[in-house]
């Protein structure tokens, strides 16, 4: 490709693409976008590839931004693109492909739930519900699966990294020696979740199979994940099939 590629998708079947320019109004807690110079491109220009760069892999539209920002140029400029699907932290779901939800873009408070949907129905092209998961917002997480996942919408857990500090571990209900630790994640280097606290966290929720975790314990790139990758996919024939049955009903 000749746009930069973002690290994180090296080897994958799925590809960035950023219409957007500037900083994200939202600006949420440690977010890596926004940092000056952590986003692997220059968040000053739209960062498109090619439909030829693409190819055949999926186009994950604003991994830096927000696909509900400007929700119209955002569908527009990637109209050009076989397969993509959408990134919102705004629980706003009018777009013509797959969708991730970030419910929780404030990690400390309650997240979103079906009651922030427009007409209190769980949209079709709902792929996951993301959730970000930090030692002092547990208790919001359990919420929150329980939720989504009493609607079969499955759930997505990605551990908040730091730039600042070594996150308070408060309450946290297991006992650990170490939690984050200080090191180079990809091309960043922040504090980040031990494999001992993602397992701890994952535990949880082991006897619910609609919930994993982004990556995996060893591993933060997507060639080794292939959540997004599986639900698109299923998503897609989800929508499918919904468009084929009202075209038989009318």
């Amino acid at each position: 490709m000749d746009t930069k590629e973002n690290p994180k998708l090296s080897s994958s079947n799925i590809v960035d693409c950023k219409p957007h320019c500037g900083a994200c109004p939202l600006d949420c807690n440690q977010c890596f976008y926004n940092r000056p110079g952590a986003f692997y491109a220059d968040v000053d220009e739209p960062h498109m590839p090619t439909p030829e760069e693409a190819g055949d892999r999926i186009v994950r539209v604003n991994s830096g931004h927000d696909s509900n920002l400007e929700r119209e140029m955002v569908i527009t400029e990637t109209d050009c693109f076989e397969r993509r699907f959408f990134n919102t932290s705004l629980p706003l779901f009018d777009f013509p492909a797959p969708v991730v939800f970030t419910a929780n873009r404030s990690e400390e408070r309650e997240a979103a739930g079906l009651s922030s949907m427009p007409g209190k129905m769980v949209p079709t092209n709902l792929m996951f519900v993301r959730l970000r998961v930090s030692p002092t917002n547990i208790e919001h997480i359990d919420l929150a699966v329980r939720h989504w996942t009493a609607l079969s919408v499955p759930v997505v857990l990605t551990f908040m990294a730091y730039y600042d500090c070594e996150p308070d571990m408060g309450d946290f209900p297991m006992k650990l020696e170490h939690a984050y630790v200080w090191k180079t994640r990809i091309t960043n280097s922040y504090w980040c979740p031990t494999p001992a606290f993602m397992v701890a966290v994952r535990s949880r929720y082991l006897k619910n199979r609609l919930v994993s975790i982004c990556g995996g314990f060893g591993s933060c790139l997507c060639k080794d994940c292939h959540n997004c990758e599986t639900y698109y996919w299923q998503t897609e024939k989800r929508m499918e099939e919904v468009r084929v049955s009202r075209s038989y009903a009318e």
